[in-house]
């Protein structure tokens, strides 16, 4: 089986954020940066207080109510920000560029203008289809991305099951929600 599609910045963006969503680094830095920005935020209430400047105090305690409401949300939409800037700076050559997947029983063959190769079935990692996209991960750390609106989904996500690889579906994956 052979198909042929774009790779374009969103994909791109798509496939860094739901690697950052699965990194644990990235949890705990967003479950540190919170939880120093709350401490913070308290002591700094509690000295207003107990020196009786109760505007400073007051003000204080809405931002923490507002960082433990809106900090995921804000951390997120960062993050996405940064994650587009660094697509934009080290990517920009891919936006565009028709890239062609062979299916095989036992391999993948990828060709793009950068170079072509093939994959044996036993380098591959796993693959991931989300909502918009299949993710096919090789052990070396590179990944594969193949956005799902350009293709003929059932027929490649028959082909790639039939490599006999790990095959996850993660169909409800969205990164406001994962993050």
């Amino acid at each position: 089986m052979t198909i042929t599609y774009k790779i374009e910045q969103d994909d791109l963006l798509e496939f860094q954020l739901y690697v950052a969503s699965k990194s644990p680094v990235l949890h705990k830095k967003r479950k540190n940066n919170k939880t120093l920005l709350i401490g913070l935020s308290a002591v700094f209430a509690g000295y207003f207080y107990s020196s009786k400047d109760l505007i400073m105090g007051s003000y204080f305690l809405v931002v923490i109510l507002l960082l433990i409401f809106l900090y995921n949300k804000y951390f997120a939409w960062r993050q996405k920000r940064n994650y587009n800037r660094f697509i934009k700076v080290n990517y920009a050559d891919r936006f565009g560029m028709q890239e062609h997947l062979e299916v095989y029983a036992t391999k993948i063959h990828v060709k793009d203008n950068f170079g072509e190769g093939d994959v044996k079935a036993s380098e591959l990692k796993s693959i991931v289809e989300i909502n918009s996209h299949f993710f096919i991960n090789l052990k070396s750390g590179s990944s594969v991305i193949v956005p799902k609106a350009q293709v003929v989904s059932s027929e490649l996500k028959s082909g790639l099951k039939s490599l006999k690889v790990p095959f996850e579906e993660e169909m409800n994956w969205n990164w406001k929600s994962a993050i």
